[in-house]
């Protein structure tokens, strides 16, 4: 009787050891799969942002909204510096960030955006951008910052 007592106590030391083993190893990841799904998501966020105003002319702030004017591009798809072309907006509304081309319907680029923050300084625009990645019940953050160099500028 004492042997099978001994023999229990010792199965139940082991059994909620790999129990606590096993809930720590889940947690760990959730979380790590949560932080990799939202550095996925603010990284190519970032980059189709980047995307959309690289070729800009000229950019500028208002109210969080990025307004990028563009040069006119012609019959042959070159552009015209010294003319201007289309107004891009870039806008974060309810988690998702948007790109509003002039007046046209604004087309959804990102979801899970928490947040976007735009600068302008000269020549140079600063994007961060905010994601969050959830997977099970943990809820993952990532900031990513980048500088984009508007190439159309008419330096005359």
């Amino acid at each position: 009787m004492m042997e099978t007592l001994v023999v229990l106590g010792i199965f139940a030391v082991f059994s909620t050891s790999l129990f606590s083993l096993f809930l720590g190893a889940m947690g760990g990841w959730d979380k790590g799969s949560g932080k990799s799904l939202s550095d996925t998501t603010v990284s190519l966020a970032l980059q189709k942002a980047a995307r959309e105003i690289a070729d800009g002319k000229s950019a500028s702030v208002s109210s969080g909204t990025l307004t990028v004017q563009m040069p006119l591009v012609n019959n042959q798809g070159n552009y015209e510096r010294d003319s201007d072309g289309d107004i891009v907006r870039l806008y974060v509304s309810s988690g998702t960030l948007y790109r509003q081309t002039n007046t046209n319907t604004a087309v959804a680029l990102a979801k899970d955006i928490t947040s976007a923050t735009f600068s302008v300084s000269g020549t140079t625009v600063t994007i961060a951008i905010t994601a969050q990645g959830r997977t099970g019940k943990n809820s993952m953050q990532t900031q990513m910052t980048q500088k984009v160099t508007l190439r159309n500028v008419d330096v005359t």
